[in-house]
């Protein structure tokens, strides 16, 4: 492994933690499964609680290559509890020879998709974890609706051209020219009027707390809540406890629309 790699990679500084100890998929909560936005076998949302106003989205993580949306579940525990019903969006991976840009353009789509089909959801709130949190924000930036009221970002990778030549770049087949179509361009939330908070545990890839840090001080408008004993995966994970730092600090945040 490269170094540049080694400070991307959150499974890299979380001792004692494996992805699969910690990406634990939790079923107990009533959904609305398998909602086709598009007709690939990826393109497909599940909703869980009644969609009224608030809707928060969310978009799973995984370096845009692996992960789906039934592994991003712990979030919607508190998006009920505080009035928001929880949507989890699934997209075609950036593998097998298919570029990053087709990957953003599907979460794209599955926004549009869901502000079509609730009209009614007044108070839009767009989520994600890692690479998640990267497509939530292009989502906002091109789609640039006046329900969104905030995004909601665990420990995103928004800024791309450093991945070029890494393993995780290779992975993806990123090329200069895709890193810099596909980094967030922080400048087109302009105009929007949100409210953001970035959630970061300190248990983490270098590269990943610094491009968190510069997107809070970057986006005035956001807040950023850290956490020295989370990691990558655990700030997900702990939102189960509700006594829990992040749990709070996400509650604290939706209860404010």
């Amino acid at each position: 492994m490269d170094e540049m790699t080694r400070l991307f990679s959150p499974s890299c500084w979380v001792p004692g933690k494996t992805r699969e100890e910690n990406l634990k998929n939790d079923k107990t909560v009533s959904r609305e499964e398998d909602i086709e936005y598009g007709k690939e076998e990826n393109q497909k949302i599940d909703i869980w609680g009644k969609v009224e106003d608030k809707l928060l989205i969310f978009i799973h993580g995984g370096y845009w290559i692996e992960g789906d949306r039934k592994t991003c579940l712990t979030p919607a525990y508190c998006s009920l509890n505080s009035g928001f019903a929880f949507a989890s969006i699934g997209y075609g991976l950036a593998k097998n020879g298919r570029p990053l840009t087709e990957t953003v353009d599907d979460v794209v789509k599955g926004v549009e998709f869901l502000l079509m089909k609730y009209p009614n959801a007044s108070k839009v709130i767009i989520g994600g974890h890692s690479a998640g949190a990267h497509l939530a924000v292009q989502a906002v930036s091109r789609i640039r609706d006046t329900r969104f009221h905030g995004l909601l970002l665990f420990s995103g990778c928004y800024f791309l051209e450093e991945l070029v030549g890494t393993e995780i770049g290779n992975d993806i087949n990123l090329t200069p020219e895709q890193a810099k179509v596909n980094s967030c361009n922080l400048s087109e939330l302009d105009g929007l009027i949100l409210r953001n908070l970035v959630i970061l545990g300190l248990q983490e890839a270098p590269k990943l707390i610094e491009q968190n840090r510069e997107f809070a001080e970057k986006r005035k408008e956001s807040k950023l809540a850290e956490f020295p004993e989370s990691g990558h995966y655990t700030i997900m994970t702990n939102l189960m406890d509700e006594t829990s730092g992040e749990y709070l600090a996400m509650n604290n945040y939706l209860k404010q629309f």
